[in-house]
């Protein structure tokens, strides 16, 4: 049975003095049947095509609001649906038009993406389920009434349906005072029109309404003794099924057949999945292998070039920072006595610290690659590893590189690889060719340095 009680509604509506009453009385009935739902109804003005006076009854208080919220600034298809069906049909007969679409649709649905569209007229600031219903006067709108709840499904079709007498009965008496204020009541043959009359004809309508509802319950009924005889001859249909003994042997046959070809089936996928992934890796090897041959190339053509001796460790750095993709390198030549190292150049570290930075060989990462004369590469974190990196370094992951730069049996250096971008770790080949790299950038520096004493001598 429905919560709402037609009669009382119609009574409530029809006593109202003015439409004030009647929308206290609406919102007020709304309120007391269905306390958890929320709702506010904004009159909508044709003229200025905007919905204006808001009203929401708090507690046994009726509280307006003026707003002038244009229709085009709603969502978009509650606009459509409601207020400008013919602009989206592209339909010239607007009235008849939008009587089709109020009457199939008598209601939309909101969803929480459109939250925003409507939070000038929404009962409650945050919502779970809403909807919007039109107060309509024929084929004019007169307002919007608009529903909310915290809860999720809180509008079912079930509910809606108990809903749409009562919004038409408030549409009528909307509709009523309207005309009371707005010109003379219509006649007819010479005596007043009964105000009373479209809310109890809504009454007698919902009755039928119930009427129709118990002789559907006994068609249902009468429905399930037809079903209950068409399982019953289901049932013997199964049974002569299960007395073929010869269709049940043939099934079973087909079924074994079918159960050995699957299993073959499957036995060829894993086959061809292993083949596969044989075949990928020699793949990833060869393309790796070209991958560094052109590095390598494009290292001999970098170092090949004139570059000053004061940049040429800074040019160095820049060229491996970017095609390595890391954040952090650095480039540290021995210095002194041949017995620490110092930062020529690096990416990534603070200069004031690399000007001021000095490590002694066999210390830390790098003085241990120098002391060593062996590359370093790490992929994951490893306490068995020399010198991992400390808490006080601005690392994005514990993978690095670091190789020795050692020429004619001399160490010029280390070079060092760091924060690869995007956290990643450093492969393999990121380790062969850096160790390419260093070999190539240590022949380098020791021709520079034969230089420096060729120079120096003559």
């Amino acid at each position: 049975m429905s919560k709402f009680d037609l009669r009382d509604i119609s009574e409530r509506l029809t006593s109202s003095r003015n439409t004030e009453a009647v929308l206290f009385e609406f919102l007020g009935y709304l309120q007391a049947v269905r306390p958890e739902w929320h709702a506010t109804l904004a009159f909508y003005e044709v003229s200025r095509d905007a919905l204006v006076n808001v009203y929401q009854r708090n507690g046994t208080r009726l509280q307006r609001k003026d707003l002038l919220l244009q229709v085009d600034q709603l969502p978009p298809r509650l606009v459509r649906k409601f207020f400008h069906p013919s602009a989206f049909f592209n339909h010239s007969d607007r009235k008849s038009l939008l009587a089709h679409v109020i009457q199939s649709s008598p209601y939309y649905e909101l969803t929480t993406l459109e939250a925003a569209g409507i939070r000038a007229i929404a009962p409650i600031p945050v919502w779970q389920s809403a909807i919007c219903m039109p107060l309509s006067d024929h084929d004019d709108i007169l307002a919007m009434l608009t529903l909310a709840s915290e809860k999720k499904g809180a509008f079912p079709s079930k509910a809606i349906g108990e809903l749409l007498p009562i919004k038409a009965m408030a549409s009528l008496a909307l509709a009523q005072q309207l005309h009371r204020a707005n010109g003379p009541r219509p006649e007819t043959n010479g005596h007043p029109q009964d105000d009373r009359a479209p809310l109890k004809a809504a009454a007698e309508f919902h009755d039928q309404l119930q009427r129709m509802g118990q002789r559907t319950a006994e068609l249902e009924a009468e429905n399930h003794g037809q079903k209950e005889r068409v399982e019953a001859l289901v049932q013997e249909i199964e049974q002569l099924d299960r007395n073929s003994s010869y269709y049940r042997d043939e099934l079973d046959r087909v079924k074994g057949t079918l159960g050995v070809l699957e299993q073959q089936s499957v036995a060829a996928n894993q086959q061809l999945s292993e083949a596969y992934t044989q075949l990928d890796i020699p793949v990833t090897r060869l393309n790796a292998l070209q991958h560094t041959m052109g590095f390598l190339r494009e290292v001999c053509q970098v170092i090949a070039q004139e570059h000053e001796p004061a940049e040429f460790a800074r040019t160095m750095v820049a060229w491996f920072s970017e095609h390595f993709s890391v954040e952090r390198c650095s480039l540290m030549l021995v210095e002194g006595g041949r017995d620490t190292l110092r930062i020529a150049a690096c990416v990534g570290i603070d200069p004031g610290v690399a000007r001021e930075a000095r490590v002694r060989i066999g210390q830390g990462i790098a003085g241990w690659v120098a002391h060593n004369r062996k590359p370093l590469y790490v992929r994951m974190k490893d306490s068995t590893k020399p010198g991992l990196h400390t808490g006080q370094d601005a690392y994005n992951s514990d993978s690095f590189v670091s190789v020795p730069l050692v020429h004619n049996n001399r160490m010029f250096g280390v070079l060092s690889l760091s924060n690869k971008k995007g956290g990643e770790a450093f492969e393999e080949y990121d380790f062969d060719r850096a160790v390419i790299a260093g070999s190539l950038l240590a022949i380098t520096l020791g021709h520079h340095e034969g230089a420096r004493r060729t120079a120096a001598w003559s």
